[in-house]
């Protein structure tokens, strides 16, 4: 691991005029403003309505961001590529741009004008999280982020991706999942330092079940895994704790199913981080509060 201070590209949402559109646009022009960076409106209009119409429900979108932040000058995009493909495609464009760092984020809602009603997460932010490309941020209906405590913590996956319920078994390669966590810990270190929030890094561990076939005393067993995931989680935070000292960090090992431990730490958190994978594709369906997927 090699925990390095990275610079954050363009933020990109995507806009298209729905009722839950709203709170993935606030979260995105605060980020934008908090980082310093570019903040784009990407509209698509999937080729059902003109691009006259598509161009007024970027104005919207234009006039909401000025409510929000006054001295936002965001850039817009309208286009007919499918609201995905025109967010990784501007995404990369922008990473590829003069000065682009290589690291955009794209902002989506949860879900948004069209689909079922009863589907709590969109073909877009479906497709977004699935599919290898930027950090995918993923903001449920109404989230303002108004009422929350400037002692919420960004929240981290520590958890290794593709961990296996025996706790070694990696469905990812070792360097694969190693390289998704920092990722994971590199944004929500570099945010919870930016926003003057503590982190909460989670780690879950489990026991194989063929240790029951060992001999040994149940006690013993967990109390040896117990003992090593914070020994782990000690390791994996202490050289990001040495660039970010001023950063408060919570660790918590538990033996709960990884999903359900960052769920209900959510519930209070600012943001969670979470390497790209099944465990991503879950708390961007449920969680309380934005999840980014790295």
């Amino acid at each position: 691991m090699s925990a390095t201070v990275q610079a954050p590209g363009a933020v990109l949402v995507g806009v298209d005029g729905s009722r839950h559109n709203a709170a993935a646009i606030a979260w995105a022009t605060a980020e934008a403003s908090s980082s310093a960076a570019p903040l784009v409106l990407v509209h698509d209009t999937g080729g059902r309505t003109s691009e006259a119409a598509g161009r007024a429900t970027v104005d919207r979108a234009v006039s909401l961001v000025a409510r929000i932040d006054p001295d936002a000058v965001p850039v817009t995009e309208v286009s007919s590529e499918g609201p995905a493909t025109g967010l990784l495609r501007s995404a990369h464009e922008h990473d590829l741009a003069p000065g682009g760092v290589g690291t955009s984020m794209v902002v989506v809602g949860r879900r948004g004008a069209g689909g079922f009603t009863e589907l709590s997460l969109g073909s877009t932010a479906r497709t977004l999280v699935h599919e290898a490309g930027p950090t995918t941020v993923v903001v449920p209906p109404g989230w303002m982020g108004q009422n929350l405590s400037p002692a919420a913590p960004v929240v981290v996956d520590a958890t290794l991706p593709g961990h296996g319920h025996d706790g070694t078994t990696y469905l990812l390669g070792a360097e694969d999942a190693r390289a998704g966590r920092d990722r994971a810990l590199s944004l929500a270190m570099a945010r919870a330092d930016r926003e003057g929030r503590p982190l909460v890094a989670v780690l879950a561990w489990s026991v194989d079940a063929t240790a029951a076939l060992e001999g040994r005393g149940i006690a013993d067993v967990w109390a040896e895994h117990a003992a090593a995931a914070e020994r782990e989680l000690a390791e994996v935070l202490g050289e990001w704790a040495s660039v970010y000292p001023g950063v408060e960090i919570r660790s918590i090992t538990t033996d709960r199913h990884p999903v359900a431990a960052l769920l209900e730490h959510a519930q209070q958190a600012e943001l969670v981080v979470v390497p790209r994978g099944s465990r991503g594709c879950a708390l961007v369906e449920y969680a309380a509060c934005p999840v980014a997927v790295v």
